[in-house]
């Protein structure tokens, strides 16, 4: 006889935990499984992210989305703390620095006038201002800095322990497992199948399961437009220690950095492999840290004298068609549930998206904030959302 719960989710990454904190914490009562099969958390996107936290959106749904989170991350470390211990993701209100030239400062300028008429606490700088505030960056090939004084960046591997153990504490159940297919099964509801637990019944299964999700909503014969696109970071070691910590700086070469979160003379670097088809791939590749990464670092701070390269990894981005996240149920599959295909924002939008898929799975509808813009049913009827990825 198989197992059963009310609600079980496919992914125990930042979001599939936020989802089930803020079930139970929103008070739903029932049983509550997380499935994850590594929770090592070995090449979950999770752990690898930059942790950065901003607004810097273009569009109201998406800002929307941020507002809330970046409210939940500056408290996040008293919220979810409990019995299990003390939360450590450390959100630094550090701010958000993205470099503008000619080419991308007209669009950025329109969605600069989205973010002010919604409260977002952001400054169009010319070059020489933002050099007085930040005196280690070369800013002389810029034309503006659109900087977000009120965002930063946070400890993602403490975010995602925070979530889910706070989640245990709350009774949720999580279990070490694979997911081998499911199917709808009589009276509405599905059956799922395990490696090693073998099959479970429930009425809401969630499809929690980042860059995996295609692959998963796949054993059901289901298809989800979501890719997995690869993405390089590292971790280096200034030789001086920076007087004043950076924001996290956005350059327009996609190579991303932040100081770390517990010192002042280490950075944390990302850069989004764009000219490789897409897929798995969990190699790091000196090469691309000789050529893209350190020419970036030495252009933007040249200043820091020679950086050591403390350690490099790969992760990948669940890319959607249009870069935003799939969120709700199922058009055609009544009680199957999504949060998934951030395209790199599923640390940043985690507090949110778990708000969202708490209420519209208890609720049958959105009252915090309006999920519909980020229907699955937008990208066959051409309803994108226009806000791609920085």
């Amino acid at each position: 006889m198989a197992q059963t719960a009310d609600v079980v989710l496919i992914g125990g990454g930042i979001i599939g935990a936020s989802v089930a904190y803020h079930l139970r914490q929103d008070g739903f009562t029932g049983r509550i499984l997380v499935i994850e099969r590594d929770t090592t958390y070995a090449r979950a996107a999770t752990p690898m992210s930059l942790g950065g936290i901003r607004q810097l959106y273009g569009v109201r749904c998406n800002i929307a989305l941020a507002r809330y989170s970046l409210e939940f991350y500056e408290q996040f470390d008293e919220v979810v703390s409990g019995a299990w211990g003390q939360a450590q993701a450390h959100f630094h209100p550090r701010g958000y620095l993205l470099l503008l030239d000619d080419q991308n400062r007209e669009a950025w300028q329109r969605k600069y006038e989205i973010q002010r008429h919604m409260g977002v606490e952001v400054e169009l700088l010319p070059p020489g201002e933002v050099h007085e505030r930040f005196p280690h960056l070369y800013v002389g090939d810029i034309t503006y800095g659109l900087f977000s004084r009120r965002d930063g960046y946070l400890n993602p591997r403490g975010a995602l322990q925070g979530f889910v153990e706070r989640s245990r504490e709350l009774h949720c159940t999580w279990l070490q497992d694979e997911v081998l297919g499911f199917t709808p099964a009589a009276g509405g509801t599905f059956t799922v199948q395990t490696r090693t637990a073998g099959a479970i019944a429930t009425p809401v299964l969630v499809i929690v399961s980042g860059a995996w999700s295609s692959y998963v909503a796949g054993l059901a014969g289901i298809s989800l437009p979501i890719t997995p696109v690869r993405r390089q970071a590292c971790y280096v070691t200034l030789p001086n220690p920076l007087a004043d910590k950076l924001p996290m700086v956005i350059d327009r070469s996609d190579v991303h950095f932040r100081p770390d979160t517990e010192t002042n003379n280490h950075l944390v670097i990302s850069y989004i492999v764009r000219d490789e088809p897409a897929g798995f791939n969990f190699d790091w590749e000196a090469t691309r840290f000789e050529a893209h990464i350190l020419p970036t670092l030495r252009h933007r701070l040249p200043r820091m004298g020679n950086v050591q390269l403390q350690r490099g990894w790969a992760g990948h981005y669940a890319v959607t068609p249009d870069e935003n996240p799939i969120l709700g149920p199922h058009p055609a599959h009544p009680g199957l549930f999504m949060a998934t295909g951030f395209s790199g924002h599923g640390v940043m939008l985690a507090p949110a998206s778990g708000k969202a898929l708490s209420e519209i799975i208890r609720l049958g509808r959105y009252e915090t904030l309006d999920a519909t813009p980020y229907h699955l049913e937008r990208f066959a009827t051409g309803e994108l959302i226009d806000d791609p990825q920085i």
